[in-house]
């Protein structure tokens, strides 16, 4: 089985069973956590993945995120990579690894790290204002900072599908990449970005959402739906997970009419990576 490369099913498998652990830690803890975006589609639609997915997408409010991340920095079951324990680290979200799995990226500089397995990401949601136009700037603050400390992390600005892209992209992102790092390097940004993460706290505001996605005005939600009182549990893959109560109207304004499905030739993976047992 060794250096295999992994299919859908085992890959499904494989991340089902990190979901399992993470939500076993989540109801011990008691910790306010959902499925999201996809996960929460195939739950509703299909009673699972998505037949031709293996994402798992789990969000958690600020407080109880930063609780799990404690938890899972100390697990000796799965590798946890977010921006608390990694520097440099590229995502504003975090991920849970199979270390018994190993992820190849089809993409050069993708800075994924040399631990990258199997995953499930793991998604903060923090308060933002209440009124749409400080919503918006808020969005392109936040968006400056996310750009600035992706596009410093080494050469990842050049990131491809090959040699030769790469290098173009090099050569003709090179001022954009000079202009960042006059201002400030990784570091500088990703403090940055961090730092202003914590402004509006969730708790405390009317409404929330993951800060790389509150560009787009429907992943702007109520804070109320992820109050203590309104989760409940509901199937996946046969076992119990958690979800908010409200899944139409957060499907609704994400996907519209989630319940078609999209043409034949759409329902493919768009993974950017394979992956293979160790």
């Amino acid at each position: 089985m060794e250096n295999q490369r992994m299919n859908l099913d085992e890959i499904k498998q494989t991340a089902l069973n990190m979901l399992i652990y993470v939500d076993d830690i989540c109801q011990k803890n008691n910790l306010r956590y959902s499925i999201y975006y996809g996960t929460l589609l195939g739950a509703v639609r299909h009673g699972g993945f998505i037949p031709w997915d293996d994402d798992i997408d789990i969000v958690l409010p600020r407080p109880d995120y930063e609780k799990l991340l404690q938890i899972l920095e100390k697990d000796l079951n799965y590798r946890l990579a977010s921006s608390m324990n990694r520097s440099p680290y590229r995502y504003t979200f975090s991920k849970l690894f199979d270390p018994k799995t190993k992820l190849i990226s089809k993409q050069i500089f993708d800075y994924e790290g040399k631990d990258a397995g199997v995953f499930i990401d793991i998604f903060p949601l923090d308060g933002v204002p209440n009124e749409k136009k400080t919503q918006k700037n808020f969005a392109i603050e936040m968006d400056s900072y996310k750009v600035g400390f992706m596009n410093t992390l080494g050469l990842m600005y050049a990131r491809s599908y090959s040699y030769f892209r790469s290098f173009i992209k090099i050569i003709l992102k090179f001022p954009f990449y000079l202009n960042l790092i006059r201002q400030g390097d990784y570091l500088y940004w990703r403090e940055l970005y961090e730092k202003n993460s914590l402004r509006y706290p969730f708790d405390q505001s009317k409404f929330c959402g993951h800060l790389e996605y509150i560009k787009y005005d429907k992943a702007i939600y109520p804070t109320d739906w992820f109050s203590k009182d309104n989760f409940e549990r509901i199937n996946f893959e046969g076992h119990k997970i958690s979800a908010i109560k409200n899944t139409d109207l957060f499907l609704t304004k994400y996907y519209g009419d989630y319940m078609t499905l999209p043409p034949k030739e759409e329902q493919v993976s768009n993974h950017l990576y394979d992956f293979y047992w160790k």
